[in-house]
């Protein structure tokens, strides 16, 4: 069938309402059925132009639509067309010059300004793509996937707010769009709203019950929220979605341990590593987890799990390229040492690092410290002011590890060993000539790199040597603990209540079964007493309902138990006013929460263990002057607990506490701080070691 030419009008707007026809065969019928003497016309190469773009010749299209316009400037859908073929031929600003070219025709054109943005988007200039989005929005205020770009942007670039708004435009637009749905959860969750986000989150899995991406969201805001039975729920139906993201198994393992579901986040752990065998920090996060396992009978087993991890994840990782050492020059140079953690901030590191940062000796030690993780605040800036440098990490590994060895190092500590955040596979590569690991993680990290462990003869006494793949390095005491405000004197509660408060303020996941059945006899033998725990699980009613529930099926009295959340440090310290006696849990012992209670005047009973976490507590109490507080068995730990709680004398002795625990060799940073400086020159003077060389070397005791 001919198309009818007729006049020059007609016959462009026929044309160009084919250019819009969806069908190829219709523009190719038409271009067959086109006389001769309109073959050199702007809609017969206009025609000509679309068919070769649509068949995948773009060049060639984008050659005719051009002269096509040239010769008929009116014929606005061959604009769309030619910036489509530049498009494909990766010409983004020729593509953008066709749509502006039409702007400058029809300024109502309903896309152009949205086609434009994209190209924007896809180079990256934010600016401008929000900008062009911007413009189309304010033509067309109900174009949904605008108004959801427009959003992405904005939440890319920091605008929380406006992202929220320009998102609920677009959900106002369009409410059946899932992406849209997740994308407002996220930049609710950014500004703040979580309450708002998890909602989001609700109605994008409403609309699409096999995403999983808003399962995954809504599990993260509720466990932050420490509603963690909601949390595990939805990452369940996640995996019940798609059980082979591994993903899905780390998060759900993270909130079961919180729980102190042990056995189960293990084995969802498991199931992760299996799935990610790649996964580096899904593997330590299994390593951190076994810390809490109490069915492990011997250190070789969890031992032989780090090394493990080692064999997979960082031996056999090449060496990063180290700059010549430093010449040593006339005068003695200063030694060059690095920290790295995650965590140079509010925390342990506030109270067991910082008071040891600020005390070295600057004249001998340039100091280094590298930032897995971004922190800011007072403790933080205190951090930065006792270094030399800082150095915020880059998260590849590899150029990780070539910005510390540009630094030229004489030794690098790490203080995170496999605990969360940690950058063990930057420190595989190894940047420094001498490593070690301190502070945050008691055990190996199982790796080659790692030349030294700093510890103490109580965590690892020579016997474990054997479990090290590190050199021990053994002071007097592994920490010195420095309060951050002075205690106030406070009376002994039990006068004023009545009655007995036992207490303590570590995580949920460290009340374990063996540690609960413990809690249950002291509290059977101390008529009245009760039980006060502080953590921010229980933040969270549902939580904390699930935990009184399963407790009660376990025998415990929880009606004689205060489930409290967590506070801000300051009232979190001023709380220890209200414990009589402190417990500390097993076999994951507290660290900082034990120190706390001590410079607060509070005895802390502790038990000692077969491993070096459950031996924390042995080794802080013996360093805090009160190794009698220490336990050799769990009757021994109830009795403990109980002769002091029941004491006459208790007043006197969290008097005595009080003041004399600033005193103690816990306390004494200053000479810490000496002693691990002279562990620091043994190590340099020693050098690197050889696996053979650990193996056979005694540990090296600093005094």
């Amino acid at each position: 069938m001919a198309l009818p030419t007729g006049d020059g009008a007609g016959f462009e707007a026929r044309v160009a309402r084919l250019l819009g026809q969806p069908s190829t065969r219709d523009l190719e019928s038409a271009l067959a059925a086109l006389p001769a003497a309109a073959a050199d016309s702007g809609p017969a190469l206009a025609l000509r132009g679309e068919v070769l773009r649509r068949n995948g010749d773009a060049a060639g299209a984008a050659r005719l639509l051009a002269a096509a316009i040239a010769r008929s400037a009116d014929l606005l859908p061959a604009y769309h067309a030619l910036a489509l073929a530049r498009l494909r031929s990766g010409d983004r600003a020729g593509a953008r010059a066709a749509w502006v070219a039409l702007l400058e025709r029809d300024a109502g054109d309903a896309i152009a300004r949205y086609q434009i943005a994209l190209t924007f988007h896809d180079e990256r200039d934010t600016a401008s793509a929000a900008s062009w989005y911007e413009a189309q929005v304010a033509r067309r205020p109900g174009d949904a996937k605008a108004w959801h770009n427009l959003g992405l942007l904005r939440l890319a670039g920091g605008d929380a707010p406006g992202a929220v708004a320009a998102l609920r435009a677009s959900v106002a637009a369009n409410a059946d769009s899932t992406a849209a749905w997740t994308a407002l959860g996220r930049a609710l969750k950014r500004a703040g709203d979580v309450s708002g986000a998890i909602d989001a989150w609700s109605r994008a899995h409403a609309l699409e019950p096999s995403a999983v991406e808003p399962l995954e969201r809504g599990a993260a805001a509720l466990g932050e929220r420490a509603a963690l039975p909601a949390a595990i729920a939805l990452l369940r139906q996640a995996i019940a979605l798609d059980s082979r993201r591994a993903s899905l198994r780390f998060a759900l393992a993270a909130h079961l341990s919180s729980l102190g579901e042990h056995a189960d986040a293990l084995a969802q752990l498991r199931a992760g590593v299996e799935l990610a065998p790649g996964d580096a920090a899904g593997a330590s996060a299994l390593l951190f987890e076994l810390q809490y396992d109490e069915s492990l009978a011997t250190r070789d087993a969890i031992a032989d799990e780090h090394r493990r991890w080692a064999e997979r994840h960082a031996d056999a990782v090449p060496a990063v390229a180290r700059p010549v050492a430093r010449e040593g020059g006339a005068a003695p140079r200063r030694l060059r040492v690095g920290y790295l953690s995650p965590r140079f901030g509010m925390g342990p590191l506030a109270t067991l690092f910082l008071p040891v940062l600020e005390r070295h000796d600057r004249s001998r030690h340039e100091l280094f410290l590298y930032s897995a993780h971004g922190q800011d605040g007072a403790v933080n800036a205190r951090m930065r002011a006792a270094a030399d440098a800082w150095r915020d990490l880059p998260g590849d590994d590899d150029a990780a590890a070539a910005a510390i060895a540009g630094d030229r190092l004489d030794l690098l500590v790490d203080l995170a060993g496999h605990a969360p955040g940690n950058r063990l596979t930057a420190i595989a590569r190894r940047p420094a000539p001498v490593q070690a690991t301190w502070l945050d993680y008691l055990d190996t990290t199982g790796m080659d790199a790692v030349d030294y462990c700093v510890s103490d003869a109580i965590l690892a006494p020579a016997s474990d040597a054997p479990s090290f793949r590190e050199r021990l390095v053994l002071l007097p005491c592994r920490f010195a603990y420095r309060a951050l405000e002075p205690a106030a004197p406070a009376p002994c509660p039990r006068r004023a209540n009545g009655h007995v408060t036992f207490g303590s303020f570590n995580r949920h996941a460290k009340s374990s079964a063996g540690a609960l059945a413990a809690w249950r006899a002291i509290l059977g033998r101390v008529p009245g007493a009760r039980l006060a725990l502080r953590a921010s699980a229980y933040r969270d009613p549902g939580t904390v309902d699930q935990i009184r529930d399963r407790w009660a099926a376990r025998g415990m009295p929880v009606d004689r138990i205060d489930f409290l959340p967590w506070l801000p440090w300051r009232e979190a310290l001023a709380a220890y006013s209200d414990i009589d006696v402190a417990l500390d849990p097993f076999p994951f012992n507290g660290g900082v929460t034990t120190c706390d209670a001590l410079a607060h005047g509070v005895p802390v009973v502790a038990l000692a263990g077969e491993r070096p976490i459950a031996r924390q507590g042995a080794s802080l109490l013996a360093a805090a002057g009160h190794p009698e507080w220490v336990a050799a068995s769990i009757d021994a730990y109830v009795e403990t607990a109980v002769a002091l709680a029941t004491s006459a004398d208790l007043d006197r002795v969290r008097g005595d506490l009080l003041a004399a625990f600033p005193r103690s060799a816990l306390c004494d940073v200053e000479r810490f701080t000496r002693t691990l400086e002279r562990a620091f020159d043994a190590m340099v003077a020693a050098g690197p070691l050889s696996r053979a060389a650990r193996a056979t070397l005694p540990p090296m005791e600093i005094v």
